[in-house]
């Protein structure tokens, strides 16, 4: 939430807490009782500490993927292609020469999608000449390890999207429920409000001081402004 949000739900919370207070008051008045529900539900959803909220932290930007899960994929690949690299010796190969000649400083340094298709590629040339690759040590797992650091990497790179569309989603949702609880007060509470304003004055000035929005960040950022001379 940004300070207007917050001082939005800070409003509806202490509005909320008018009407509890003097509950008593308008317990034969369903349609008053009935929006104290509406709002009340409102504020549980909006409340910082609810789940939706918590979910719509800031998160990551997309195509982030976490240092220590490229650093894992950059050490297995680097191994795999340094096998690679003493059989395209050995075989004379020019083209396996190429592909599998990469260190793991230069895998670190490669772009997320072109580390994944050089990674995809070792691997494949890996399975391709496995039967070779195991007479200097490249064992069956040695390249599930590998594998299974592509997968990693690519659910990595894909995920903080997943996030920030479902981030963007809450956020959209809170903004609705701020208005669904402002037209509520609006429309009909503060309406309803009318008829207590004779017979029971101090709950109908206390309502009234509770439904001013106070943006406290506003105030401060603006009493900060140097006084010209």
């Amino acid at each position: 939430m940004n300070d207007s949000q917050r001082a939005k739900l800070a409003m509806l919370q202490t509005t909320l807490r008018v009407l509890d207070e003097h509950a008593a008051l308008y317990a034969t008045n369903k349609a008053l009782g009935k929006a104290r529900q509406e709002l009340a539900a409102l504020v549980a959803d909006l409340d910082p500490t609810a789940e939706r909220q918590q979910r719509a932290a800031t998160p990551q930007k997309p195509g982030a993927v976490k240092q220590a899960t490229k650093q894992t994929l950059a050490e297995r690949a680097a191994a795999v292609a340094a096998a690679l690299l003493a059989l395209a010796d050995e075989l004379d190969d020019i083209r396996l020469h190429t592909d599998s000649d990469y260190t793991e400083r230069q895998l670190r340094r490669q772009p997320d999608a072109d580390l994944l298709r050089i990674c995809q590629n070792l691997h494949q040339r890996a399975t391709d000449h496995a039967k070779a690759l195991a007479e200097q040590g490249v064992t069956p797992q040695e390249l599930t390890d590998l594998q299974a650091a592509i997968q990693a990497f690519q659910q990595e790179q894909t995920t903080p999207r997943v996030l920030m569309a479902d981030g963007k989603a809450q956020k959209q949702e809170i903004n609705a429920d701020l208005r669904e609880a402002s037209a509520l007060l609006r429309n009909r509470i503060d309406k309803f409000m009318v008829r207590y304003q004779r017979p029971e004055p101090k709950f109908h000035t206390a309502y009234l001081s509770a439904r001013k929005v106070i943006n406290t960040a506003a105030r401060q950022e603006k009493a900060a402004k140097p006084v010209s001379s």
